[in-house]
């Protein structure tokens, strides 16, 4: 956790995150800073204690990241027979032949999937799970090609880049979730943010 950010402007349920998500023995005045904050916002800001998830409310970090664990556990499993398949040790050192499979394996995982609930809601099978779907910055719900095109291509090309491409889609891009507006770097390229809805 960057030890400069600035916890006073963030929100009572945003720092409850943040006092779950910080390295309290790396960082104990900012641990401090997070436990004091969250009891003067309890005794002076006691509207924020509205923790409702309205429809159209953006997302929170925990909500997004089970969301994301259970996509994630659905992944894992749908990549067992193919690693299986080619072996670990085909894995050390990836032909380009083996990378288009893999990328095109990972296309096809998705559509079947998710493909039904991302083209009708905007979800995932984890964001069905959590109630919470992508949308575009005006509240509508994202079409598919926004989701896809924009949002989880770049991504998936990415990550076929070796260790740096690597670092930009599976530590940098969650990273950015920790900003304000609560949205990875896959949201701002796209243009997207993930919310609350009762579809």
């Amino acid at each position: 956790m960057d030890s400069k950010v600035n916890f006073s402007s963030y929100s009572l349920a945003e720092l409850y995150e943040s006092k779950e998500a910080i390295d309290r023995d790396k960082y104990p005045e900012k641990a401090k800073e997070i436990d004091r904050l969250i009891q003067d916002k309890l005794i002076n800001c006691p509207e924020e204690l509205d923790t409702s998830k309205e429809t159209g409310k953006v997302a929170t970090r925990g909500d997004r990241f089970v969301a994301a664990l259970i996509d994630g556990i659905l992944a894992i499993i749908a990549m067992v027979p193919v690693i299986s398949y080619v072996g670990f040790d085909a894995l050390k050192a990836p032909t380009l032949t083996l990378l288009a499979a893999f990328f095109l394996y990972g296309v096809l995982t998705v559509v079947i999937l998710h493909g039904y609930l991302l083209y009708h809601y905007g979800q995932t099978i984890g964001k069905n799970y959590m109630s919470i779907r992508i949308e575009n910055l005006d509240g509508t719900k994202a079409n598919l090609t926004t989701i896809y095109f924009k949002r989880m291509l770049p991504m998936q090309l990415i990550a076929l880049i070796p260790s740096f491409g690597q670092l930009i889609s599976g530590f940098i891009n969650p990273l950015f979730i920790f900003g304000k507006q609560k949205r990875c770097l896959h949201d701002y390229i796209a243009k997207t943010k993930v919310s609350y809805t009762d579809a």
